[in-house]
């Protein structure tokens, strides 16, 4: 299933699981949540360093937000607003991306290195405007 497939579905009302890789529980969302993994750069400001750009991937996305990987979740706060470019698959014959800000609603542990610090953590953000697809060249995206 390609991007615009998945978005398509999920604004759908009562969209089928089965056409998706794998839905994720509603618990108390306004959108299902669904399982992908689309390359994503991500962009904000954090207090210590400034402005930082970090290139990961989406763990999982529904109608009003996403969760992405990160391993310096030290860079993320409730609140802080990132810019966001989420980078399509199943689009061969044109390469695209979606933009889009949001505003980081949690963050939360993936995994630990030994000492007992996250390693990676998952940053769910909500989208804060319009998707806004464009065109890219091949250089921006690998």
């Amino acid at each position: 299933m390609n991007f615009f497939q998945l978005i398509a579905s999920f604004f759908k009302k009562d969209a089928p699981a089965r056409v998706l890789k794998k839905k994720l529980s509603l618990d108390q969302r306004g959108f299902d949540r669904y399982s992908v993994k689309f390359a994503v750069m991500v962009s904000g400001r954090d207090e210590g360093e400034g402005i930082y750009r970090e290139k990961s991937f989406l763990h999982d996305i529904s109608g009003g937000g996403a969760m992405f990987v990160t391993a310096a979740p030290e860079k993320y706060s409730p609140g802080q607003l990132l810019k966001i470019s989420i980078f399509l698959s199943g689009t061969n014959d044109v390469r695209a991306r979606i933009r889009t800000e949001a505003v980081v609603v949690r963050i939360h542990p993936m995994d630990e290195k030994g000492d007992g610090r996250p390693q990676h953590a998952g940053v769910a953000v909500t989208f804060d405007r319009s998707f806004e697809f464009e065109r890219i060249d091949e250089s921006e995206y690998r």
